[in-house]
């Protein structure tokens, strides 16, 4: 976001500042008259993550310049037990509250696997969402270059899904999270840049295309639905290749998954569809990455988050990649 803007509304003393650790340290460094030597709180949400070795040196900075005398929140669906970790936060006399001892999810959750092979991962999901036209759904894939694929597959089987991941520029971010709280949108299909921090109550179901690595990301993940009293589905795909990614997933959370029901036949049904809808998006996806090379020789790609280029887009570039084929 602009640095500009941010340092005027900073130069207004405001009495709360929310931020992520990197973007604060660059106003501590860059923005004249501001400082936190007046602080009296300090909350790390998601406090897991920026204590780990990503966010640590940044943090690690700003706990310099700030009163040592404050109060320290740290809140975190997954905290970490390791007290080396907490330290980095200069904790004194702490008190530690949980809702539980392990690692858990909500009781009105309900959760599914469905275990195929890999190669008709496509197929499940098509025929997944099919079965829940209408209901508003999560898709978590590993990579951006995935979001973008799997987007562009379900859109050229009259599925309206929409990508959102971290190579998109801040506005595009909002505008996709706008369209999918705004229901303009039933299907979101994102990587782990989703997982934490969204309240979105009327989430129905969150599917992992992509079964996490970490077992604590499944946690995330399966939590933006069956929030605050509300019942929520969660459905994990689970290939040859994720047996035991779901087998600790399962340790962790302390229960078994119920295979969720689905007639092999009636799914690949399908699949002569989804292949061509597969080709298509494939072609569409390497055109696009295609024009992106082109605008950053131009020099159009230094920009922040390396603009993205958007869905509604690439009908156009394929249609005019075709007349330059012609």
């Amino acid at each position: 976001m602009d640095m500009i803007s941010q340092q005027i509304a900073l130069s207004k003393r405001p009495h709360i500042v929310v931020c992520t650790p990197g973007r604060l340290q660059d106003h501590l460094e860059n923005t004249k008259g501001f400082s936190l030597r007046t602080l009296k709180y300090l909350v790390m949400d998601e406090a897991d993550r920026l204590l780990d070795m990503d966010f640590g040196p940044k943090i690690d900075q700003i706990l310099r310049v700030i009163p040592r005398e404050r109060n320290t929140f740290l809140f975190s669906a997954t905290m970490t037990t390791k007290v080396a970790k907490l330290q980095r936060a200069s904790l004194t006399n702490p008190v530690k509250i949980e809702v539980s001892a392990k690692y858990s999810t909500v009781d009105k959750l309900q959760q599914y696997y469905m275990f195929f092979p890999y190669k008709h991962k496509d197929c499940y999901l098509v025929w997944l969402l099919n079965e829940t036209a209408g209901q508003s759904a999560i898709v978590f894939a590993r990579t951006c270059n995935e979001v973008l694929r799997i987007s562009l597959l379900l859109r050229n089987l009259g599925i309206e899904a929409i990508p959102l991941h971290g190579q998109l520029s801040m506005d595009k971010r909002m505008g996709a999270l706008n369209k999918f709280k705004s229901g303009a949108r039933k299907v979101l299909i994102a990587t782990d840049v989703a997982s934490r921090g969204l309240d979105i109550p009327a989430v129905d179901l969150v599917v992992n295309y992509d079964i996490p690595s970490f077992s604590k990301d499944y946690i995330h993940r399966v939590g933006r639905t069956a929030r605050a009293g509300r019942s929520g589905r969660a459905i994990s795909f689970v290939t040859q290749y994720d047996v035991e990614l779901l087998q600790r997933i399962e340790q962790v959370i302390g229960k078994k998954l119920d295979v969720f029901p689905g007639e092999k036949d009636a799914i690949l049904v399908l699949q002569e569809r989804v292949n061509e809808a597969q080709r298509i998006a494939t072609l569409e996806l390497k055109e696009i990455q295609a024009a992106r090379g082109k605008g950053k020789k131009r020099g159009r790609g230094d920009g922040d988050d390396d603009k993205q280029i958007s869905l509604s887009e690439a009908k156009k570039i394929r249609k005019g990649g075709h007349k330059q084929r012609r």
